[in-house]
């Protein structure tokens, strides 16, 4: 998967700043925050642009009522029997037209066409970047759908499982995205305010950058991740890869032969798209964590 189809999917997961403005200025625009939820009787026609909150919809019981999806939409796997109408960034107006929708949901980004979407049907952009956010739009969801019940579970299992403080004496962790094998020129990293975030911080380590060293964009130059210098390095990539693409990703970090990370041997490889899910299913992730810091 391209380095920019990663960043497409995970625009408010790894954005700082910038994110949290575009989230604001998404919803200042107006996302139907008054509207009335359903009755719980009513069947909706819901396409979803996001693959966290497909999956939602589908933990929260509303799954049945999903008349289409986005090409990233994979889990669970019924999901690949919908009509695919493109993704919130690049959407198949057209395609989404088709399915009579009387609800579009997705993930709040600064350039997603709202405006567009509203005039097919009523739209909500939800903010979908911090534990808070996510359990706040699990809960959203289940007012619009009508099951505010299992909305209210599922949000206070993930709240139980992520909501813990950052360890006082837990190894210092950079949690890296995926790049290309081969070519270690800089890192893009995954922030501590992210769900990510507190998968590391439910596994029992800090993330290795603080804030100070938060820019505009998430990457960092081989100079800062020296400066850096943390204690494990986990790579979280898109998708699964070879053993010939895992072995030259590991090879790439053991060019930096001053990091303590690669001294001790603490790089890791996970691979696997689901990572770059921030649905219910990314509270796996901790026991991968604990695992991969062992």
């Amino acid at each position: 998967m391209s380095k920019s189809a990663i960043l497409s999917i995970l625009l408010l997961a790894i954005f700082g700043a910038a994110a949290a403005w575009a989230v604001a200025f998404v919803t200042q625009r107006g996302t139907n925050s008054e509207a009335a939820p359903p009755k719980p009787l009513d069947r909706q026609r819901i396409v979803s642009l996001s693959p966290a909150v497909t999956e939602t919809l589908f933990a929260i019981g509303a799954g049945p009522d999903v008349v289409g999806r986005t090409e990233w939409c994979d889990y669970p796997a019924e999901v690949a029997q919908l009509p695919v109408v493109g993704t919130s960034l690049t959407p198949s107006f057209e395609s989404i037209s088709r399915q009579h929708p009387t609800l579009i949901v997705g993930e709040a980004t600064k350039d997603a066409p709202l405006s567009d979407f509203q005039r097919i049907a009523p739209t909500r952009l939800l903010a979908w970047l911090s534990l808070a956010d996510i359990c706040a739009g699990i809960r959203e969801l289940g007012r619009l759908t009508g099951r505010e019940d299992a909305a209210e579970k599922l949000a206070a299992i993930m709240d139980r499982r992520l909501r813990v403080p950052v360890p006082a004496a837990g190894p210092r962790v950079l949690l890296a995205m995926d790049g290309t094998p081969g070519q270690l020129k800089e890192v893009w990293f995954l922030r501590q305010n992210s769900i990510h975030g507190a998968c590391l911080n439910a596994a029992g380590a800090r993330n290795a950058v603080s804030e100070e060293f938060v820019g505009s964009s998430p990457n960092l130059s081989l100079e800062r991740v020296i400066a850096l210098d943390p204690d494990v390095i986990i790579v979280l990539t898109a998708s699964t890869l070879s053993e010939a693409q895992r072995g030259q990703l590991l090879q790439d970090w053991r060019g930096l032969p001053m990091l303590k990370a690669v001294k001790a041997d603490k790089v890791r490889v996970l691979d696997g798209r689901e990572y770059y899910r921030n649905g219910p299913r990314i509270v796996e992730l901790i026991d991968k964590l604990k695992a991969a810091l062992e």
